[in-house]
Formats: structure tokens, sequence, C-alpha cells
């Protein structure tokens, strides 16, 4: 136990010194109290960004302690380590809210909770909803370590989500392309406590970390790298702007300084790749030497994040739209195919797909599933996802490409399983009534999260329903919503009204979204109608190939001339 306790020891010290560092050399201080002005005092100036750090680590601690037990298959990790650090990490996020409470009235903490706003400030405000939250989950995961050993990948699941709403509520939730912004800082995240907690994980129980799950940890390790670098460098390009503004404003020095970082723990992955990895077969001091000075780098990387989480960037200088949060230019034909706003979390979600494919199917029809992954994200980051939340035309066509035409299109190419009938009959109507008969649709258009679930779980829940193989159910709910939008009550009302200074608005626009999202579907039915079943569209594995064709298992050698021939 004693690694594990040195190690934790000196990444707190070594994040704590970049934090302090950057507080003592340019960052936020608390400046002498001026006559009329709140102040919320020195411990809240300080404390704040230390109870934030010590918040981050706790996570990494509980991601990464997760991470180990499905990595190793050790369900003693569950009842052992997680629950400590979910713990920590609740009271941390707790303590988080006093202090963000405390600097947003100008209040010490007493003060602040004299004030009677904590539950305003935790129901109505960005920054105090997003860490209840965090510290429901935290809770929740304490709780369910203990009932729910047979499944940790759910409690991962559940910690690196809980990872994600303070992105709304920092300095990327008001930058000029508020999505893009928020969505690279989620990956970003997402990222971080996967790659630091996983390190973390083996080193904490590397006495029952086979060199097997080394390796496997390395091939994440090695994504998750390129994912927080390029989420990085996107999430400050949009907070700059500029490239001069990396070494005359303050926000764009501690850039450098992250990127640098970034560069020195590259070296520690090519050193481990190369050196050490290698050597576990006969002695673990490289690997455990070397990583932990990793680990330490890390935390000072995440103090220098937190540090630049409270440091204001320079201000903007694009025009966006004060509803979109971008600048929309007027619409024109060729627009809808040359103009793109990209997501990483959309992009994020059509690699995974696309790797998914090449890894665990049969890879019989790579073309189909191509297709399918360039047509959403076409639909999704192309012309008609800039579009989409300015015209419902436009997004209903989304919707019907998203939530019909690709799913059936994947289908054609793969089908991992066949879903029991009741679940695709669920799948077939429940998600066209909440879009369409509850507030849903305007929330997806206001609110990054729903839109993105919205968008991601139209595709799921088709494809689902395709895959089940009632085709007929899904053709009939498809020709319902057509005719409710076309006859029903007009969609989006509130939301659409906020957009009257785009006045090349068409008038009847949802007629002509509504048709066309019938002639899509239409399309759609009949191309999950001529997909081929489950049990044909799956070849043998790759193992039952090379069995069939083994003599020794009573096979024929030809059959694995015949299977490459295909």
């Amino acid at each position: 136990m004693r690694r594990p306790v040195l190690v934790c020891a000196l990444a707190l010290a070594a994040g704590l010194g970049a934090l302090v560092l950057v507080q003592l050399f340019g960052g936020p201080r608390d400046l002498p109290a001026i006559r009329g002005l709140p102040s919320p005092g020195a411990f809240t100036t300080w404390g704040l960004p230390i109870m934030r750090l010590v918040h981050d680590l706790c996570a990494v601690g509980t991601v990464g302690s997760l991470l180990a037990a499905v990595l190793l298959g050790e369900k003693d990790i569950l009842a052992r380590a997680v629950p400590r650090w979910a713990l920590a990490w609740a009271g941390s996020a707790a303590a988080t809210v006093l202090l963000t409470l405390s600097d947003f009235v100008g209040a010490p903490v007493l003060e602040a909770l004299r004030s009677g706003m904590l539950s305003t400030f935790i129901l109505y405000v960005p920054q105090g909803l997003s860490f209840l939250i965090v510290y429901v989950l935290a809770l929740a995961i304490t709780l369910l370590s203990f009932v729910a050993r047979s499944r940790p990948w759910v409690l991962l699941v559940v910690a690196v989500l809980a990872v994600l709403p303070p992105a709304y509520a920092g300095h990327s939730a008001s930058a000029v392309d508020h999505d893009f912004a928020v969505s690279s800082l989620l990956v970003h995240l997402a990222g971080v406590v996967l790659w630091v907690g996983g390190l973390f994980g083996l080193l904490a129980f590397m006495r029952e970390a086979p060199v097997r799950a080394v390796e496997r940890f390395s091939a994440l390790a090695l994504w998750c790298y390129v994912t927080v670098a390029l989420s990085g460098l996107l999430n400050a390009w949009v907070r700059l702007g500029r490239v001069e503004l990396l070494w005359s404003s303050e926000y764009g020095i501690l850039v450098l300084l992250k990127l640098a970082a970034m560069v020195a723990l590259g070296w520690f992955g090519v050193r481990h790749r190369t050196r050490t990895i290698a050597a576990l077969t006969t002695t673990k001091v490289p690997f455990l030497r070397l990583a932990a000075g990793e680990l330490v780098l890390m935390a000072a990387t995440m103090g220098l994040a937190v540090a630049l989480s409270r440091t204001p960037p320079p201000p903007g200088e694009s025009p966006a739209h004060g509803v979109l949060g971008f600048y929309l230019p007027i619409l024109a034909p060729g627009r809808l195919v040359t103009e793109w706003r990209p997501d990483p979390i959309l992009l994020l979600a059509v690699a995974l797909a696309c790797a998914a494919y090449f890894r665990w199917s049969d890879r019989r029809r790579p073309v189909m599933w191509a297709t399918g992954l360039a047509l959403f994200a076409y639909a999704t980051v192309g012309g008609l996802g800039t579009y989409a939340r300015a015209m419902v035309s436009v997004q209903l066509v989304q919707w019907a490409i998203v939530g019909a035409l690709v799913p059936a299109l994947l289908a054609m190419a793969w089908r991992p399983w066949r879903p029991p009938a009741w679940l695709g009959l669920v799948t077939a109507t429940v998600p066209s009534l909440a879009l369409f008969t509850t507030p849903l649709f305007e929330l997806s258009q206001s609110v990054l999260a729903v839109r993105l679930i919205v968008l991601l779980g139209l595709a799921v829940a088709a494809y689902t329903t395709i895959c089940s193989g009632i085709w007929p159910v899904m053709a009939g709910a498809q020709a319902l919503v057509a005719l409710y939008l076309l006859f029903g009550p007009a969609q989006g009302r509130g939301w659409y009204s906020q957009l009257d200074d785009i006045t090349w608005l068409p008038a009847g626009d949802q007629w002509l979204g509504a048709l066309v999202y019938a002639a899509i579907a239409a399309v759609a039915v009949a191309t999950a109608r001529l997909s081929p079943k489950k049990e044909d569209g799956h070849a043998p594995s790759r193992d039952q190939t090379l069995d069939a064709a083994d003599p020794r298992a009573g096979g024929d050698p030809r059959d694995l001339v015949g299977h490459r021939g295909r």
C-alpha cells in the first residue's frame, strides 16, 4: 500500500505546486477590498482552485480504479478502492459548490450560506447545477460499487459521464462558438480521466496487473493521448482565435505550458512502448519508476489546467448570432454542400463506429458501412448540420437521414445481434413520440447535450428496430410522423421565434421539410426491407474459419481458400 500512497502524495504536491505558482505569478488573486464592492475573501480565492484540483484528482482516482477493475477483472477493487475515491469525489464536489457559491455572490462562505441563495444556485445556475450532478453521480457510484461488482464497466461509464457536467459551466460555455468549445472540452475531459486514471490504476494495482492488461492499456493510452491533444488544441483555438495571442496573453502562455507538458508526456509514452513494457516479463521496476514520474507530471499538468480554467481568455472578435452562438451565412443551395461545423463528439462517434466494424464484423460490406457513416457525418457536421437549427425543414431532413436512412445502410452492412421484437417496437415509436409531442424538440435546439443525445439516440434506435426485423412497424411509424408534421401543429415555434432577424426563412418551411422527410423515410424503409437477415449477414469469424480449415479439427483446408476468395 506504500507505493500508491507515495505516488498520490507526490502527484498532489506537483499539482498544487503548479497551481500555486500560476496563482502567484499571474493568476486571479484576492485583491484589496474596495468599499461598496463584494469580495469573497482570500479563503475562497485560494480555496476554490485548490478544491477544484482535489476534485479532479478524486475523479481520476475513481475512474482509474474502475478501469483497473475492468482491465484486470478484479472485483475486489470495487470494494476496496472505488468507494473511497468516489466518496472523496462527492465530498470535493460538495465543497466546490460552497466555494463557487461564495465566489458567485462575492461573500465569504458562511455569509453566502446565510444569504439563502444556495438552493437557487444549485438548481438554476450552471456553475452550481453542474457540480450538484457530479455530487449525485459520485454518491451513486459509491453505493453501487457494493452491489454491482459483476458490471464494473457500467460504473466506469457513469464515472466518465460524471466528469463532464462542469464543461458547461466554464469559459467554453461562453465562447464565441459555444457548441464547438463545449464539445471539444467534453472529449478532452473524457480522454484525460481515462488516460491519467488508467495509469494510476495500473500503478495502484500493479500486483494484479499482468503484462496483457498493461499492453491493453497502452493501446488505450495512445488513443487517449491523441484525443486529448487534438481536442485541447481545438478548444484553445476557439478561445484564442489568433496565433499571436499565444504569447501575448496570459491565457495563451498557459496554453503553451500545457502544450509543452503534452510533448513531455508523449516522450514518456514512447519510452513505455519501446523499453519498459517489453521488460515487464522480467522486471516491473523500470515501468513503475517511469509511470510514477509520468503520473506526477500529469498531476502538474492538471494543476495548470485548473489555473487555465480560472484565467479569462482574450475577448473574441468573431461575429456570432446571439441565439445560435455562431455566424450563419445566408442560405444558398451550394452552402448545404460546402458549409460545415465540425463537432468533436459526433466525429468521435463516427470514428468509433468505423473501428467497431473493422474490429468485430465480418467485413463483407465495408463500402455500405462507410457510406452510412459518411452520410451521418454530412447530416450532422456538414451543411445540413450547419443550417438545421435555423430552419425546421433542414432539421427534419437531418433527422430523417440520421434516424432512418443511415441506420438502414448500416444494417445492410452489419447486424451484430437480433434484438427482441418488443425492443424494436419501443425504439420504433417512443423516440418519435418524445421528439414531436413533447418539449424535446425545442430543448434539442437550445441545449447542446440534448441535441447530441437526440442525434445519436435516433440513429441507435432506428438501427435497433431494423436489426430486430420488424421493418413494417418502422414503416408505419415513419408514415405517421410524416402525416403529423404535415397536418399537425408547428414544431419548435418558441425556438424559431427567436430567429426573426434571419429574414430568409421561407413560408411553409415545415411543409417542405415534412415532404422531404417522408421521401427519405420511404427510401430508408425500402432499404431496410432489402437488407439481409441476421443469419445471412454474418460470415464466420476469422477464428471459426481457421478452425474449419484445420484438418486436425476435421475441416477441409480448401474452405480457407474459398473464404479468402469471397
